[in-house]
């Protein structure tokens, strides 16, 4: 049985999305500055170095999965094993200690232009500059085909020094193919982590909704250097002006898509919920060939589908698929403001890719959260083959047979009441029962009967439960 629930991600789907606001100016180490050239770096801008033919290109998307922990936005740095952003265990580099500390993201940037190995440097902002606790960014890169590794580095604004951060993945060959990893949280070892206000760059308490009295500073203090090296960031204790509660975060801090795209085909993907008052989970949506399977009717489900169709466990369902052969690319389709659920009425729109052999099928799986085992989906459905060309399929509702249907609030996701606005007085669970324990396969859902706390007048549906629109559009 599946026995964990991502806790995040509950509270993402009940919170509300993070009201955008402006971020006032970054200051910036002032070695930093001296020795990469900071004053003269570009902004938040792609900056390709090399003009060469033989280039490939990669969509990134980057997710803040804390709750209110926001972050500069991202620099992506393409590269060969010449170059290095950072290490554990050793000591910041000056660029990555003004990021850490004072958000200076010119400054990094200014010292990875034309370094040796670099091949792309990219920040990728939002409209508004920082990424908010749930919102996603997505940029596209080009980089020559020598500089096959990412690094990514973004601060933890409500921190002393501490950076999400990526060393040196491998970038996907196979056009088409995605790459989805999980990001953890580092401390930079320069700062002592006071946790005061007054120590922390001053946008801190207005992106998380904190009233700081305006405190705050862009520049490092010599009287609080730790001269220590990276390490994993131990999070926050609390001893300071920091709240637990909102400010604190589990690694993973972020997540990252890397999909290889420059001669790949690409789809825009509709999904349309059509429900009266059953709320679905982010999508999850795949690429893939014959030999994958999400899921399969009468059959019994798997560990990934069970996860979601119980518990609402998006971040499980994609960690069973990322990597797995078969599969093409794979997209958590929520939208780039936050991951809030699919609403009755409401829709969300992605793009996915695949490569031009040998993953020409779709499948996607999404939960319906006012259930017990339920969930929504397509499985193997074929592309369009020619651009333009359109593909639209209604989505049945599906029992994954892995837990008695007792409809009771007790026995669902917390955030059913709330998103459907019963009160259900703040009963939920989200890790699977034994004592419910199924053990059947997958069949199509039976619907809402009204034996336990549900109202089938709010909470059933008729099938399509969605609205799948695909379309070729590279």
């Amino acid at each position: 049985m599946v026995q964990r629930y991502r806790s995040a991600l509950i509270a993402a789907l009940v919170a509300a999305i993070v009201a955008t606001l402006a971020v006032p100016a970054f200051g910036s180490t002032a070695a930093a500055q001296d020795s990469h050239g900071g004053d003269d770096a570009p902004g938040f801008a792609f900056t390709e170095q090399r003009a060469l033919p033989d280039t490939v290109r990669y969509a990134v998307t980057i997710t803040n999965a804390t709750g209110a922990q926001p972050f500069t936005p991202p620099v992506l740095v393409t590269h060969d094993r010449r170059a290095d952003l950072f290490t554990t265990g050793e000591a910041a580099s000056a660029g990555i200690q003004g990021v850490a500390e004072n958000g200076d993201v010119p400054g990094l940037v200014g010292s990875l232009e034309g370094a040796p190995g670099v091949g792309s440097v990219t920040v990728a902002a939002t409209e508004a500059g920082p990424l908010l606790g749930g919102q996603s960014v997505t940029v596209e890169i080009e980089t020559p085909k020598q500089q096959r590794r990412l690094s990514v580095a973004s601060m933890l604004i409500c921190t002393n020094d501490g950076f999400v951060g990526l060393d040196s993945m491998r970038l996907p060959r196979v056009p088409g193919r995605s790459v989805n990893i999980p990001l953890n949280s580092y401390d930079a070892g320069t700062e002592i982590n006071t946790e005061l206000f007054a120590d922390m760059v001053p946008p801190c308490g207005a992106l998380s909704g904190v009233d700081s009295g305006g405190q705050g500073t862009g520049e490092s203090n010599p009287a609080l250097a730790e001269n220590g090296v990276i390490t994993r960031h131990a999070f926050l204790t609390g001893q300071g002006d920091l709240d637990l509660d909102i400010h604190n975060w589990e690694d993973p801090a972020a997540m990252i898509r890397v999909t290889r795209i420059d001669t790949a085909r690409a789809y825009e993907v509709t999904i349309t919920n059509n429900t009266e008052g059953q709320p679905l989970t982010p999508p999850v949506a795949v690429t893939h060939n014959r030999r994958a399977d999400v899921y399969t009717v009468g059959e019994e489900a798997s560990a990934g589908i069970q996860g979601v169709a119980e518990n609402g466990d998006v971040p499980g369902l994609v960690a069973s698929l990322a990597g797995a052969g078969p599969i093409r690319d794979l997209v958590v389709a929520a939208s780039p403001e936050g991951p809030p659920p699919i609403l009755p009425g409401n829709d969300v729109t992605f793009t996915i890719y695949t490569s031009r052999r040998g993953g020409n099928l779709i499948s996607i799986a999404s939960m319906l959260i006012c259930t017990n085992d339920g969930f929504t989906g397509i499985d193997s459905v074929r592309l369009p083959r020619a651009l333009g060309d359109v593909v639209e399929i209604g989505t049945r509702g599906y029992d994954a047979g892995t837990e008695i249907n007792t409809e009771l609030f007790a026995d669902m996701v917390p955030p059913c009441g709330p998103l459907t606005g019963v009160d259900s007085g703040g009963e939920g669970v989200g890790a699977s029962n034994p004592a419910l324990a199924e053990n059947g396969v997958i069949t199509v859902h039976g619907g809402i009967t009204g034996s336990g706390d549900l109202d089938p007048a709010l909470h059933d549906w008729d099938d399509p439960v969605a609205s799948v629109s695909i379309v070729r559009v590279k």
